[in-house]
């Protein structure tokens, strides 16, 4: 809970997001919408701005991300990322790649919190992979998902070439790379790429919902369980066992999860008063 006699920082300003804080949930929304959301040359900077602000801020329990208008984010802006681009050097493309895809990868891997993806519509490209890179992705039914980066003779970015296959499989993950074909929402959920999808006019509202279900949780387990999973992928099962074994410690010990205990009993015991059967 924010300290009473804190002063609110002002409110970043960005041109190409919006970013609010508001009981806990920092939401950034792409806001380009006339282009799709399409990520022009300071999107991924600004977005990484608004991510590290959300990380650092504990007063947010949970980021959403999502886009303004009718599409998530439609990739890399044509004239901002390929024509304007046209004379960069492999290096300098490589460097715009680490101060900006890698950065954020790193940012949204690394708070420990809950991310959560509602993609509202197409989601391709850079946009398909920044979703990719969220820890939860809820869709409407009429989002899209497509990694078209070899029709256009390019490579994946926002650690796709990481998270796909760890999230699919290696197998779909090659065939959504390689053949870059769209993929409809609900077949995104059949293949495991999205959480859920639901009605396009409830995604806001089932988005909220999955939000503030994520804020209420105790906020330290998620943060470990999140930290649990991502480093244990690398893992070989004796260390992931010792990191367990260390993080499950530090859980028992803490007054997370000592409250936690205590409204359980509190519960428990209301129900027995009551006449309830105990589960």
């Amino acid at each position: 809970m924010l300290d009473a006699a804190r002063t609110p920082a002002p409110p970043m300003h960005f041109d190409d997001l919006r970013y609010d804080k508001h009981d806990g949930i920092a939401r950034i929304a792409f806001d380009r919408p006339a282009r799709l959301n399409a990520l022009g040359d300071g999107s991924t900077r600004e977005l990484v701005a608004a991510c590290e602000d959300a990380a650092a801020d504990a007063a947010v329990r949970v980021v959403v991300i999502t886009g303004g208008g009718e599409a998530f984010c439609a990739g890399g802006d044509f004239e901002d990322t390929f024509a304007r681009g046209r004379d960069k050097s492999a290096d300098q493309w490589s460097e715009r790649i680490r101060r900006g895809p890698n950065a954020l990868v790193r940012v949204l891997q690394g708070m420990a919190k809950p991310v959560l993806a509602s993609v509202n519509g197409v989601a391709a490209g850079g946009g398909a992979t920044i979703a990719l890179a969220c820890d939860l992705r809820i869709a409407s039914e009429r989002a899209s998902f497509s990694f078209p980066f070899a029709r256009l003779g390019l490579t994946p970015e926002f650690g796709c070439s990481h998270l796909l296959p760890r999230t699919v499989g290696l197998g779909r993950a090659m065939e959504l790379l390689m053949l870059a074909e769209p993929l409809a929402a609900a077949d995104a959920a059949r293949i495991g790429l999205v959480h859920s999808v639901v009605a396009h006019d409830a995604l806001e509202t089932a988005t909220a919902a999955l939000a503030t279900r994520l804020r209420d949780m105790p906020g330290g387990a998620l943060g470990a369980i999140k930290s649990l999973l991502l480093r244990g992928q690398s893992l070989g099962i004796d260390a992931a066992l010792e990191l367990e074994a260390q993080s499950l410690g530090r859980a028992f010990t803490s007054t997370e999860h000592r409250r936690a205990v205590d409204a359980f009993l509190a519960r428990r015991a209301a129900r027995r008063e009551g006449g309830a059967r105990p589960n």
